[in-house]
């Protein structure tokens, strides 16, 4: 059983490689009425939803000038041997005012609290198990009063949990500067506190490296302290990419991570190769692992290889 899911999981994946190599291959007249409208919708619902916020402060408002959504829509269907199946989903959407020289923004979206307010939805390994109870509706509106090239500092405030009504406050600060000519170092501190779990930190590492015209690294690094984390939180990942289109790529994985105050401060770490590549249209991307990792959540638990294999499809609306 194990290995027939696997094989059909492949065999969804392997047309990624293969089924672009065309470079003539167009979407059917259906195809495109169908993806192009729902992500037009998107953008519009989005972009209205923001008007409408905006109308409580200002008196006068042009439909037109809201123009400014951007953001994007994961579904991520999966297997892992330990944990079986499951279909993971996040979403997240920005909103520039255009008002107050564009400082304000709304926010709203659907994940990982944590992933939510560092914004690193991008940069988390998919395949690192997450909280389910986390994985609510959040609503927030953000102010930044700083951004440039290489500092930016913004605050935000929402909500999240739905009709629970937990609310949350933030400070972020980012910092990216290029080291040499190929290594891009990004460095992000946020302060926050959620009225369920009361204050916490979190401090993200990244660097990027072209090692070539084709090969690319990326290293990312993240801790988290609350008073709802046993310890520190953390998470790590170390990508190796090679491309051999501008616009596909395969690469290989290493991941971690734990709690240092856990029974087994090492919760999980695996390695994977993926593949990922633009699909039909310039915002629409499919990657697709298999991988292996080792689990262990408890103390008398045997840690043990298990196999995983998934397909994250990714829609980017908007700017």
């Amino acid at each position: 059983m194990r290995w027939g899911i696997i094989g059909l999981l492949l065999l969804l994946v392997s047309p990624l490689a293969h089924g672009q190599s065309k470079e003539t291959d167009k979407p059917t007249e259906d195809e495109k009425a169908a993806i192009d409208s729902f992500r037009e919708g998107l953008t519009s619902s989005v972009n209205a939803t923001a008007a409408w916020l905006d109308s409580f402060f200002a008196d006068d408002i042009d439909p037109d000038a809201y123009d400014t959504a951007s953001g994007s829509l994961r579904i991520t269907p999966e297997w892992d041997e330990y944990d079986g199946f499951r279909l993971d989903s996040s979403f997240r959407a920005t909103v520039v005012f255009p008002h107050a020289e564009r400082k304000f923004s709304a926010i709203i979206g659907r994940g990982d609290f944590d992933d939510f307010i560092n914004d690193t939805q991008q940069s988390r390994p998919s395949v690192i198990r997450r909280d389910q109870s986390d994985e609510e509706w959040m609503l927030g509106l953000g102010f930044d009063p700083q951004v440039s090239n290489k500092h930016s500092l913004s605050f935000g405030a929402g909500i999240r949990g739905g009709l629970a009504l937990d609310p949350y406050l933030r400070a972020r600060y980012k910092y990216e500067s290029i080291i040499g000519e190929n290594v891009e170092f990004f460095t992000q501190s946020v302060a926050f506190w959620r009225d369920s779990d009361g204050f916490g930190v979190a401090q993200t590492f990244e660097f990027d490296a072209a090692l070539s015209d084709q090969w690319f690294s990326k290293s990312w690094i993240k801790g988290t302290f609350a008073e709802r984390t046993e310890g520190v939180r953390w998470h790590a990942s170390q990508k190796l990419y090679y491309m051999y289109h501008f616009e596909r790529a395969i690469a290989g994985e290493v991941w971690w991570y734990g709690e240092t105050e856990l029974d087994v401060p090492m919760q999980d770490y695996g390695v994977r190769a993926l593949h990922r590549s633009r699909f039909k249209r310039e915002w629409l991307f499919l990657e697709g692992w298999v991988g292996l990792h080792w689990p262990r959540e408890t103390f008398d638990e045997q840690r043990k290889p298990r196999w995983m294999v998934g397909l994250e499809i990714e829609l980017l609306f908007g700017e």
